[in-house]
């Protein structure tokens, strides 16, 4: 095997994008959008003894100002085909680390897009499942420093815990395995809830919507700035959608379906039967009663949130989703950007649906197991990644970084809360 520091874009591009562990994080486009973020990167490789690509990696370079140094990191780690291959993952490890070494990097950072044991689809250990431990192992033996299995958002870099969803099978078989799919998209249906493509000057949408779950959470919210450089870097392998609704429309389909269950009523005689469909007729005649005490009677869409997705190959990834909480438990805005874009990737060939992020926590009580819930309501497969690795070049350098971005990271979260957090009764869904 060889080392190559030098990988070609295009070949580069080429064997990353058909990886079954590839990631939109591991492309050059990546680096490009982040711009300023990282000062240098480098596109790295392994050939076999014939010449062929076998592995990939995107490593980037940062500054540091205080404490003054650089450190490298590769997000979602290497590219290979083969995880039973542990020579070269043990070979790859390494020369990762002495190049990092090379470019006078204080530490890498390594967080692999491999799955750590497999799981139920309820979040279990599955019981005689894969388990790729031995890759810790490995990278141990290289001398990286494991930094451990934490839970929750914000512990790591970029999230261990994630639902995806097989595209790869029958449409019919994918929707079955939907939670109350076709009871949600008929709910949505009669109440004008509506998704279609959005572009890249509506890229606002998602920036407010963000913004207000910001207020609440207090963090600071992505601007439309940022999502116009991803826009713009990835092109094609961008897909943009913006859910809306028209509560004039909504009422007006109610007020329909009221009426049709009405007469319908009139010619039953199963009291049984009936029961249910009067209890029906109230509760939408509250629904409609709930728009017009809010002001929301308006013959308009009206955009409640967005969906920004990165597909590269056949892999889709849910970059962000936001949409804006309304009192009304019936107009399922997420739900409904979801399964527009599942439906319209599928057909444009996806195989492989990322929800992008949960916690990971099991608990009921943990403040995120609802987006944990949401998301695992569509059959997808809860993935548990391995973690974070860091190749330690200097020591005594490395120790210094750590206790300056732990105390800077505590800062930070302490002043985005400050200047963010400003109505608690405002909320959205991820």
């Amino acid at each position: 095997m060889k080392f190559i520091e030098n990988v070609e874009t295009e070949r580069y591009r080429q064997f990353a994008s058909a990886c079954p562990i590839n990631h939109y994080v591991k492309m050059p486009e990546y680096v490009e959008a982040m711009k300023p973020g990282f000062f240098a990167y480098d596109l790295l490789g392994v050939e076999d003894d014939e010449g062929n690509l076998i592995g990939t990696a995107l490593m980037v370079h940062r500054r540091n100002t205080k404490p003054s140094l650089q450190y490298s990191y590769i997000p979602r780690g290497f590219n290979i085909n083969d995880l039973e291959n542990r020579e070269l993952i043990r070979f790859f490890a390494k020369n990762l680390g002495e190049f990092a070494k090379k470019k006078g990097s204080v530490f890498l950072r390594m967080d692999p897009d491999i799955a750590r044991v497999e799981h139920e689809k309820n979040g279990r250990i599955k019981e005689g499942g894969f388990d790729h431990e031995y890759i810790r192992e490995i990278f141990e033996e290289c001398g990286y420093d494991h930094l451990g299995y934490p839970y929750g958002y914000g512990v790591t870099w970029l999230h261990r815990y994630t639902m995806q969803l097989n595209l790869d099978r029958p449409w019919k078989e994918i929707k079955k395995g939907i939670k109350r799919c076709s009871q949600y998209q008929s709910k949505n249906e009669l109440r004008a809830v509506k998704v279609r493509p959005g572009t890249r000057d509506e890229l606002h949408i998602l920036a407010d919507s963000q913004d207000q779950l910001s207020h609440k959470l207090g963090f600071k919210p992505r601007t439309a700035a940022y999502w116009e450089k991803f826009y713009d870097t990835y092109g094609d392998a961008v897909h943009y959608y913006i859910v809306t609704i028209n509560y004039h429309e909504a009422i007006l389909n109610m007020q329909k379906k009221i009426d049709e269950d009405e007469a319908h009523l009139k010619v039953m005689k199963d009291e049984n039967k009936m029961e249910p469909i009067r209890k029906n007729i109230e509760a939408m005649r509250k629904e409609i009663e709930e728009i017009k005490a809010l002001n929301l009677d308006v013959d308009e869409d009206i955009p409640y949130g967005a969906k920004f997705i990165i597909m590269v190959g056949n892999h889709v990834w849910n970059m962000n989703m936001y949409t804006k909480k309304t009192s009304m438990y019936n107009f399922r805005c997420a739900f409904a950007l979801h399964m527009y874009a599942l439906e319209e990737l599928y057909k444009a060939g996806a195989k492989l649906y990322d929800f992008e992020g949960i916690s990971g926590s099991l608990d009921p009580k943990d403040p995120y197991y609802g987006m944990f819930d949401f998301k695992r309501s569509f059959g997808g497969d809860f993935i548990e990644y391995l973690g974070e690795f860091d190749y330690v070049c200097s020591r005594s350098r490395y120790n210094l970084w750590k206790a300056s971005s732990k105390m800077k990271s505590s800062l930070r979260h302490t002043v985005n809360y400050i200047f963010n957090h400003r109505n608690p009764d405002t909320s959205a869904e991820n």
